[in-house]
């Protein structure tokens, strides 16, 4: 595994970049949003760190950018931004997932592994329903029209599908889609099928929340 560690706390950075190379993963840093820009165009990567304090921009405004450029890469923010309206702001500007500092170093090394294991294992290309079908490079075609997930979105779309005849359970998404091995009350997934339903406003999916009982996903006609 190869990760941009986007972050200006030099302490903190050693400190990642010692626990990372223990762990056989590379790591290119970058203090400042230009740096981040630089290595993100020039590195071939497998996940992004995002630290949203940033000396040069607004972590946020770089995400945007981050995903403009690089959309089909993981990306985690980690910050000490707790408040429920920067995690939302995050996540529906397209990061796939959100860790608080202070955090345990095992944690933040689990959520990598699952979003690239997610990112990189098979990309759902399988699934399909008539036209509508989910290609492997994070996107989502029906006839010429094709829409650009970010890997969450893809995965949690892909998961769907694969059980559109039935309603899924919240915990069953939280566990194959997000990696929480219980339900740790967080809206994440309300989050990201907001986003979902917007970008897929114009293709024949609709995205159910079945109340009390968890999510659906239904291919309608075109």
């Amino acid at each position: 595994m190869r990760i941009l560690l986007i972050e200006d706390n030099e302490r903190l950075v050693r400190a990642l970049e010692q626990g990372f190379s223990e762990e056989g993963i590379a790591v290119v840093s970058a203090p400042t949003a230009a740096k981040a820009l630089e290595q993100s165009r020039a590195s071939s990567l497998d996940a992004i760190v995002l630290d949203l304090g940033l000396p040069d921009m607004d972590g946020m405004t770089l995400l945007q950018l981050l995903r403009t450029e690089r959309s089909h890469i993981p990306l985690l923010v980690l910050t000490a931004r707790d408040a429920v309206e920067s995690r939302v702001a995050a996540l529906d500007a397209g990061a796939d997932d959100y860790l608080i500092k202070p955090f345990e170093f095992a944690e933040l090394l689990a959520r990598l592994r699952a979003l690239t294991r997610r990112a990189g294992g098979p990309r759902w290309a399988a699934v399909a329903e008539g036209e509508l079908a989910l290609d492997d490079e994070f996107g989502v075609r029906h006839g010429d029209v094709r829409v650009v997930l970010t890997p969450r979105e893809h995965a949690l779309l892909a998961y769907l599908l694969r059980r559109r005849f039935e309603v899924v359970p919240r915990i069953d998404i939280l566990r194959e889609v997000f990696g929480y091995s219980h339900d740790p009350g967080t809206n994440a997934i309300d989050v990201h099928l907001a986003h979902l339903r917007r970008k897929l406003a114009d293709l024949p999916v609709a995205l159910e929340t079945v109340r009390g009982a968890g999510f659906r996903a239904r291919v309608t006609d075109a």
